[in-house]
């Protein structure tokens, strides 16, 4: 099912980072995805921080993995939580990350909100991710960020090139920058 894509602010942001501390009883999370945005880099136009969700995860606990289960029905797509705001959250794992460039935990933007922590990617490491997955979606996301200059193609580049764990993924990504550009 397709939802309609909403253009988070900040403020909804910090209503998801509650939301989620409240039903998961958690109080820190990864927040990964063009949701990130809103927290990240909130000034930049609607269209980049456009999404139906927000992928998120708390530290992994396999002890409370069915808890939390129970917990993505109050905060996923047919929940009272996405009625209310038009969007929802999608907990994800660090699976999402499995690739990830090294020190991205120390790039990352740390936001307090009350007594909560989101840890949130850098936009660059979210630029990478994206031209890594390769999806039309991701690069629709890269093009519009290269084209509303919330992100600089040189910069882009010059992460990818110093970051790349190897020269095949390396390749991959910057294909995928360079398809984001021509099309």
């Amino acid at each position: 099912m397709m939802t309609e894509r909403h253009s988070l602010g900040f403020d909804e942001f910090c209503a998801d980072i509650r939301a989620a501390s409240k039903a998961y009883g958690e109080k820190e999370f990864v927040v990964v995805g063009r949701g990130s945005l809103s927290a990240s880099m909130p000034a930049t136009g609607p269209l980049l921080r456009s999404t139906e969700d927000i992928d998120l995860f708390p530290p992994p606990d396999e002890a409370k993995v069915a808890a939390w289960a129970v917990a993505d029905q109050s905060l996923g797509l047919h929940s009272d939580f996405f009625a209310q705001h038009g969007f929802y959250v999608q907990r994800v794992g660090e699976w999402t990350l499995v690739t990830q460039p090294p020190s991205w935990r120390e790039r990352a933007i740390r936001i307090e909100i009350d007594d909560i922590t989101a840890i949130v990617l850098h936009p660059l490491d979210l630029a990478n991710n994206k031209l890594e997955a390769g999806r039309i979606k991701d690069l629709d996301f890269m093009r519009e960020g290269l084209s509303s200059g919330a992100y600089k193609f040189d910069e882009v580049e010059a992460f990818i090139r110093g970051h790349a764990p190897d020269d095949s993924t390396r390749d991959l990504i910057l294909a995928n920058l360079n398809q984001a550009v021509q099309s």
